[in-house]
């Protein structure tokens, strides 16, 4: 019907003449007819009423078109939430399936408890003795899982972490001391160890500076020395698995200026009052730290230096002089001879 009323208002066959058709005219060629013909006026009414259908039918369109639009919109926003709730579905389908995990393990546990039971009831009763049995058993679950739990907590890469962390700022703080004392270069600040390089750090105005960038061989002896002093009083004091004992040999070999003076152990033959002054605070600090760990730790030296301090004098247990030494002239010749 639609097409049919498009068709015939394009080609216009008959005129839009509204509500005052007559029937006396030619709907074809609009000559004057002799007698009105009622079929003219019918066909005319028929064609308005067909006219008025279409002008209908082209306002309703637009309104079609938004309506379906809106079922579209509708539409998609139904996907989206069945979407939402296969998701949900699937979350609580793996919540299940957990849940079922959970529960049959739950069950096994239970069913190997009820095997131990009925084995350990199928032993001979002897008074206390099953009893007796069970209680040494339950000790010993709960000291397995006691450890268990201290492997698991020593795993734990934070506590490590945090450990590790406690650690170097203790040893950092005795370091720092240590080398002030010494009078150390760019001890003034921070002195603390570098685990990943394992060497010696020190903070400075203008950055980090590490022990390689620090010259002379009076601060590698001496921050050698405020590290090792370091780490063991940390070992010492927090029962760490190393040996409380520490060996040193010709700490102060740079500050003798030859084999004479290294020889005699003179310190009056040491360069300068610096120098001596050095010395002399490198041994009473570690006269000191032996004194402060006593009697846990032992410091061993084998140096050239004599100081004449008494207290110096008291720690010396051998003095290799003169041709005396730690081993005998006599040994050797007897066995190169």
């Amino acid at each position: 019907m639609q097409r049919g009323i498009s068709r015939l208002h394009a080609v216009d066959l008959l005129p839009d003449t509204g509500s005052h058709a007559e029937d006396t005219a030619c709907p074809l060629c609009g000559s004057h007819l002799p007698q009105p013909d009622h079929a003219v006026e019918d066909m005319q009414r028929t064609l308005n009423d067909l006219r008025g259908q279409l002008t209908s039918v082209h306002t309703v369109r637009p309104r079609r078109e938004q309506t379906l639009r809106e079922l579209t919109d509708q539409a998609d926003t139904v996907r989206e939430e069945l979407r939402g709730v296969e998701g949900t579905l699937n979350s609580l389908a793996e919540l299940e399936a957990s849940r079922n995990r959970f529960r049959a393990q739950a069950e096994e546990q239970a069913s190997l408890r009820g095997r131990i039971d009925a084995h350990l009831s199928q032993l001979p009763d002897t008074g206390d003795t099953y009893q007796g049995s069970l209680l040494q058993l339950r000790a010993a679950a709960a000291f397995a899982q006691a450890q268990v739990d201290d492997l698991e907590a020593e795993l734990d890469t934070d506590a490590m972490q945090d450990r590790l962390d406690h650690a170097l700022n203790y040893i950092s703080t005795d370091m720092t001391a240590y080398a002030q004392t010494l009078n150390l270069e760019h001890s003034k600040r921070s002195i603390r160890l570098d685990v990943r390089k394992l060497t010696v750090l020190a903070d400075s105005d203008d950055g980090i500076v590490p022990l390689l960038r620090i010259g002379s061989g009076e601060n590698w002896v001496g921050y050698h020395l405020v590290a090792h002093l370091a780490l063991h009083r940390y070992f010492t004091l927090h029962q760490r698995p190393v040996p409380r004992m520490l060996l040193l040999d010709q700490v102060t070999q740079p500050f003798y200026p030859s084999e004479v003076a290294k020889d005699s152990g003179n310190p009056d033959l040491i360069r300068s009052d610096a120098d001596r002054n050095t010395v002399r605070g490198m041994f009473e600090l570690m006269y000191r730290f032996t004194n402060d760990l006593a009697p846990n730790f032992q410091l061993i030296v084998s140096d050239h230096a004599n100081l004449p301090d008494q207290w110096y004098q008291d720690c010396v247990r051998y003095n290799w002089r003169n041709g005396d030494a730690l081993v005998p002239q006599a040994w050797i010749d007897e066995h190169t001879s």
